[in-house]
C-alpha cells in the first residue's frame, strides 16, 4: 500500500516538469524581420547575451526581474534564415531560435545639390564624436513604447533609399527618415533620455544626439536653432531645437535617425509615419 501511495504522489510532479521548463525559455519578436528591423529579445534572468551572425546584444535586467535586449538588423545584412544564440550565465545550456531576415527592396533617390552644399565634408573630430556616441551603450533604460514622432510632417524620404547626388551614386543609403518641417517648427524628443551632443556639424548642420538607454539612440539634424544642451535629461516630447536647413540640406526639413547598438534601424518600424504625396526629398 505504501508503494502505491508514493507512486501516485509522484505522477503529478513529473507531469508538471515540462511546464516549468517552458517558463525558462526566451522569446524573440519578430522571427521574420526586414532589413533595418529590430529584434526584441525577452528572457529569464539567467540569460545574458543574444548573438546573431557575430553581432552581439546585451540582455539588460529589467524592473520585472526579466532580461530584455535589442538586436539590430542592418541594411547590409544578407537575407536568409539564421540561428540566434541566447547565452546563459554560468554553465547553463544556451537556447537557439531560428530567425529569417527577409529580402527588402529599397528604391533609389536623386538629390540635386549645389556645388557649395555638395562640397561640405565631416571633420575627423565630428566623425570621432559620432562614432563614440554610437559605441557607448548605457545600462539604464529611459525609453518606453510607443515612441513619438519628433514632428508631425509627412515623410519626404524613407529609410534605406540608395542616395544619388546630382545623378551620381554615392554608394550610401539613407540612414534615417526626412519629414517635411517648416522653418522654426519645434523638434521634440521621441523618448526620454540623456543629451549626448548638441552642436553644429559641417554636414549634419545643427544636430542633437539623445541616448535613450540600453542601446537605443536618436539623432536630429539640420536645425536652425539648438535648445538642448549636452548632459541634459529630457522627457518624451521635450523641445530639442527648431527646424531649419543647416548643413547639407536643400530646404527646411528634419532628418532624424534611430540606432540600436550602433546600427541604424528603420524609424518607420518604431513610429507610424505618413509618406508625402510627392517623392521629392532633401
Amino acid at each position: 500500500m505504501l508503494g502505491k501511495v508514493i507512486l501516485r504522489a509522484a505522477v503529478p510532479l513529473l507531469m508538471a516538469l515540462p511546464a516549468v521548463a517552458q517558463t525558462s525559455k526566451c522569446t524573440v519578436a519578430p522571427v521574420r524581420v526586414k532589413l533595418g528591423g529590430t529584434l526584441r529579445v525577452s528572457c529569464p534572468p539567467e540569460f545574458s547575451r543574444a548573438t546573431l551572425n557575430g553581432r552581439e546584444a546585451e540582455l539588460f535586467l529589467q524592473s520585472d526581474a526579466k532580461r530584455f535586449g535589442l538586436l539590430p538588423i542592418a541594411v547590409t545584412d544578407k537575407p536568409g534564415t539564421y540561428e540566434l544564440h541566447l547565452s546563459r550565465s554560468g554553465d547553463g545550456l544556451p537556447q537557439t531560435v531560428r530567425v529569417t531576415i527577409l529580402k527588402t527592396v529599397f528604391p533609389s533617390q536623386n538629390v540635386q545639390l549645389s556645388p557649395e552644399i555638395e562640397g561640405l565634408h565631416s571633420t575627423p573630430e565630428e566623425m570621432a564624436l559620432l562614432k563614440t556616441f554610437k559605441e557607448n551603450i548605457s545600462s539604464d533604460r529611459f525609453w518606453r513604447d510607443p515612441l513619438a514622432a519628433p514632428v508631425p510632417g509627412c515623410m519626404t524620404s524613407p529609410f534605406g533609399v540608395k542616395r544619388l547626388h546630382n545623378g551620381k551614386p554615392t554608394g550610401d543609403y539613407h540612414g534615417g527618415v526626412d519629414q517635411r518641417t517648416p522653418e522654426g517648427e519645434p523638434i521634440r524628443a521621441v523618448a526620454a533620455g540623456t543629451v549626448r551632443f548638441a552642436k553644429p556639424f559641417n554636414v549634419l548642420g545643427n544636430a542633437v544626439g539623445v541616448d535613450h538607454g540600453q542601446g537605443l539612440e536618436s539623432t536630429y539634424l539640420h536645425m536652425s536653432k539648438l535648445v538642448a544642451v549636452p548632459d541634459a535629461k529630457v522627457q518624451k516630447g521635450d523641445i530639442l531645437g527648431y527646424a531649419g536647413s543647416t548643413g547639407r540640406s536643400t530646404g527646411p526639413h528634419l532628418h532624424w535617425a534611430l540606432s540600436v547598438n550602433g546600427i541604424n534601424v528603420n524609424p518607420a518600424l518604431w513610429v507610424q509615419l505618413t509618406p508625402c504625396a510627392t517623392k521629392k526629398g532633401h
